[in-house]
């Protein structure tokens, strides 16, 4: 994919003496990411719909709000109580295109948003919702007038959002990056090179990545109690706190002129903390809830309510004093024991379908069989950044539930970016395949394509040296020998300037998963069988037919 090199300069965006004057009057009291100003200058240049239609707000959020999804119900408890949204900073346009946070997190996709929502909305609306605002609802704000009117060219503006349910994220380079050139090698959207929105854009350049929008719930599990490391908020690690999320949300997807107050942003958090989501019902399955006498603890009134105050002790819980993390009881999210006769590396995410619940129904057992190849089936990981460099080991015996640790919820507790080869050059060979042709989800055509020039060896568990010979503007007008690193998202790499960062996002929180494809970072996985046939791949399981499909429908029923 080396068709259409243009080169790129790395040079960091000016910083606009208004807009920093903005930010800095807006919200004394907030620190704001070195990357937002640019970020919100590029956002409100963005043009807006001519017409908003304000999206359905219910009034109202009952305590335990249900909604279908594509393989049954999900549910959210808010253990304070319904939920009176006039006034609540979730639910209020806080900008000039009339979103809301609510417009890009539904319930019924698990506070995230997919492409049925969203083609759903479009018809409801004729493409009226704020949902749909060019500064990052498609695929580049300069698409001119036609992507403002209902029909076919409006959708063809967003193939990225009606698509995958991706958003634009525009973001410009880091200071003193560790590679020496990075280029444009495919620009399907037409924006990665535009000189208004794109990285030729003379005093603001910016690059953009299409990504999957998080789930705005659950969010107690970041970090339990405020303890451990920071919360990996985004794919790409670039927040350092939900309050400054909410803010510079604000200020780049609504495009809002000016920043809302702490206290605001902190009322918008509290909302999220106060909400526990996972699925409740399964089509074939049923009732997921233990409310039948199963034996079964899933929905969100359980997940809410797990506790566990046993003080573990030696690594790795000594790193978080071990139990409930949390003041509060009930406490969430806590750390469980390593799966007996496992090797020492595994966690254990409690096992919410037992025994009792696979009894009488041949969806609940392959449910519970699915649960046990998650939380116990060992086998080896290898070359992913983030997990076997910090082992020191180059291969590690584990099970899917030691890199999902957070028990009862599934996200990665100690919050290490991981890369393990999604959308880039790094896991393309033909062992990776198999023999039910399942892809490796490398790069494809309908993606930006990002090449870095990295010093040979910077990046761990990957090598593919190339050597240019004399100075041409192909290359960026460098020489010498490089690992010539591929990407369609470099994720956590493009906040540090580090080589051995580019590839690497966070681990998903699973809990209610199945209600948010498509799947990873930027919605390269379409089901959840995609994912369960990558991970197959990627590490050579071994899952058989059988298995697949046990451990798809246990991940859909979380």
């Amino acid at each position: 994919m080396r068709s259409n090199h243009v080169i790129v300069a790395l040079v960091l965006a000016a910083v606009v003496l208004s807009v920093s004057l903005m930010l800095a009057q807006s919200s004394s009291s907030s620190s704001f990411p070195a990357w937002l100003s640019a970020a919100w200058q590029n956002a409100l240049q963005a043009p807006v719909l001519t017409n908003i239609l304000s999206g359905q707000v219910p009034a109202v959020l009952p305590q335990t709000t249900t909604t279908l999804d594509a393989t049954g119900e999900t549910s959210t408890y808010f253990p304070a109580g319904p939920v009176t949204t006039d006034g609540n900073p979730f639910f209020t346009p806080l900008g000039t295109n009339g979103r809301t946070c609510f417009s890009c997190h539904q319930p019924q996709n698990n506070w995230s948003i997919n492409p049925t929502t969203i083609q759903a909305t479009y018809l409801a609306t004729q493409g009226k919702d704020p949902v749909f605002a060019a500064v990052d609802g498609s695929d580049c704000p300069n698409l001119g007038a036609a992507a403002n009117s209902f029909g076919s060219q409006f959708v063809q503006a967003r193939r990225q959002l009606f698509n995958f349910g991706n958003f634009r994220i525009s973001l410009p380079p880091p200071s003193n990056p560790q590679w020496a050139a990075v280029f444009v090698s495919n620009d399907p959207t037409g924006c990665e090179l535009s000189s208004e929105y794109g990285i030729n854009n003379v005093t603001n350049p910016l690059f953009s990545f299409y990504r999957r929008p998080l789930p705005a719930t659950n969010v107690m599990y970041l970090t339990p109690g405020g303890r451990g490391p920071v919360p990996n908020i985004m794919w790409d690690t670039r927040e350092p706190s939900l309050a400054s999320q909410f803010i510079d949300a604000t200020l780049t997807h609504a495009q809002a002129r000016t920043a809302p107050s702490l206290t605001v942003a902190n009322e918008g958090v509290a909302f999220q903390s106060g909400s526990f989501t996972s699925q409740s019902f399964d089509s074939l399955a049923g009732d997921l809830t233990g409310a039948d006498g199963s034996g079964a603890t899933g929905g969100p009134q359980n997940l809410y309510n797990y506790s566990n105050t046993v003080p573990f002790t030696g690594f790795p819980f000594a790193l978080f004093e071990g139990g409930c993390l949390t003041n509060a009881k009930p406490c969430p999210g806590s750390i469980l024991p390593q799966v007996s006769g496992l090797p020492d590396v595994n966690f254990f995410e409690t096992n919410v379908f037992n025994a009792a619940f696979a009894a009488g129904s041949a969806q609940r057992a392959s449910i519970y069989r699915g649960a046990v190849i998650f939380n116990s089936r060992p086998f080896v990981i290898n070359g992913v950044t983030g997990l076997n460099d910090l082992f020191g080991a180059t291969n590690l015996t584990a099970s899917c539930s030691f890199c999902h640790n957070n028990g009862n919820v599934g996200n990665d507790l100690f919050n290490d970016p991981k890369h393990i080869g999604v959308g880039d050059n790094s896991y393309v060979s033909a062992a990776q395949s198999s023999a039910n042709g399942s892809s490796t989800l490398p790069l494809t055509p309908d993606r930006p394509v990002f090449t870095f020039l990295c010093p040979v060896g910077s990046i761990t568990y990957f090598s593919n040296p190339i050597t240019i010979t004399r100075r041409s503007s192909l290359y960026g007008g460098v020489s010498g020998t490089f690992d010539e690193y591929q990407t369609s998202d470099p994720g956590v790499g493009w906040i540090t300037g580090k080589c051995g960062d580019l590839g690497k996002f966070k681990v998903s929180p699973l809990r209610g998963i199945g209600a948010r494809a498509p799947f990873f970072h930027g919605g390269q996985a379409a089901t959840m069988r995609d994912v369960v046939l990558f991970y197959n791949n990627r590490f050579s399981i071994g899952l058989s037919e059988q298995d697949i499909e046990d451990l798809t429908n246990y991940l859909n029923a979380e």
